[in-house]
This record gives structure tokens, sequence and C-alpha cells, in this order.
């Protein structure tokens, strides 16, 4: 019957684990579920819920009241936000920050080092219910800024170090390197103090105000963003 293995059958994780009370690693969502998957120096705040068939890289962060559901991949020195959700199907590169009360959509591809600010909604469907065509979530290449506020439509691509600027509803492609703005969102140049690239150790900070004072002693090492 699913949960009723015992809880360290559920997942597997490398060294350094830092887990709060109420948390759920590996939930069984179906009965032959892979164990989640963590790397070293994690960090799961309470009241979260990975399921399995769920594999996470080194240096992981989530905020409390976290939902990932099966068949996410994430990568290294990735953060997430409290209260946020991933639908399961969601590729995450490195390196990215998550803000607070997101909802990432099932089928959503992200780079690396991606910034996505707080309430954002990522969509996959156009006319739900209303056919019965494959869902697409949106793309977000590499280096891109997503600001808080954002609404993002089925199927398109934020092009790579873009800016997608807060409270956009954004329902078609936005250029790599170019300024989103608006509802609807139109496209516009970067302005000069906007170009280049988001930066590598403020995306991927491997500590902040909140981190536990206990994995501050923690012998962090370096590299994917961690200083």
């Amino acid at each position: 019957m699913p949960g009723s293995l015992p809880e360290e059958s559920r997942y597997a994780a490398g060294s350094h684990l830092y887990v709060e009370p109420f948390v759920l690693l590996g939930h069984r969502h179906r009965a032959d579920a892979r164990p989640t998957r963590l790397g070293d120096y994690a960090v799961i705040r309470s009241h979260s819920v990975i399921y399995g068939d769920v594999e996470i890289g080194d240096r992981f962060k989530c905020g409390h009241s976290v939902v990932i559901r099966a068949e996410t991949e994430i990568g290294n020195s990735c953060v997430v936000g409290g209260r946020t959700t991933i639908e399961g199907r969601v590729r995450i590169g490195n390196g990215c920050r998550i803000m607070s009360h997101c909802y990432i959509c099932s089928r959503t591809t992200i780079g690396d080092y991606v910034f996505v600010g707080p309430g954002c909604t990522f969509l996959n469907e156009r006319y739900p219910m209303r056919h019965e065509k494959g869902q697409l979530g949106p793309t977000i290449e590499s280096y891109a800024c997503v600001g808080g506020g954002v609404t993002l439509g089925p199927g398109i691509t934020v092009g790579e170090a873009s800016f997608v600027a807060a409270g956009c509803v954004v329902h078609k492609d936005v250029p790599p390197r170019s300024l989103a703005i608006g509802v609807p969102a139109r496209i516009e140049p970067l302005p000069e103090h906007l170009r280049g690239k988001n930066i590598e150790a403020l995306v991927a900070s491997p500590t902040d105000l909140w981190y536990p004072e206990e994995c501050r002693r923690w012998d962090l090492p370096d590299g994917d963003g961690a200083a």
C-alpha cells in the first residue's frame, strides 16, 4: 500500500541534509514511484512535500510549504521560495532562484541562473478543458529575469538574458536580450542598465539572512554559485 514503506526508503540524500518538522520526502504518488534523490547540502523547510520520481542536485534550499511533484529535475544551487508549487515534469537548470508564492506548471523548462520573482504564474494550456491537445508550459532560457507577479502563457519562450518586467502578462515569445513590459506585454530593447546577464553569485547565493544557523557551519564547496 502507498505510504507503507519506512520513511528512509522513500528518499536518498547526500551529505549534510537539514530537514525541519512536518516534511514529506518521497511522497508515493504511485506504488512503483522511485525515491526522491537529493544531492549534498540540502535544506528543506517545514510542511514541504517532495514527491517520488524527483531528482535534485547539490546545495538545494526551499522555504516553508513548498510542493514539488513527480518527474521534476532540478540542478545544483537552486532556491525555491515558500508556498511555491512546482507541478510534475518540470526541468530546472543550475543556479536558479524561484521566489515565494509561484505556480510553475507542468512541462515547463527553465535554463541556468534564471530568476523568477514572487507571485508568478506559469500556464500550459490556452483553452483548458476545451480540447485534447497536449499541454506545453513556458521555456525560460538561461540568465533570464522574470519580475514579480508575471503571468507566462503556454508554449512561449523567454529568451536568454531577457528581462520580463513585474506584472506582465506574456502570451508571445520574448526574444533574447529584450525587455517585455505591460499588459499585454510589448517587446522593447533592453535599456543600457539591464544589459548583460544575471549575476551568478546573486542568483545562486549559498546562504542568506534566513539560512539555518546549523547549516552556516557547513563547509560548502565552491562551484555552481556557491561562495
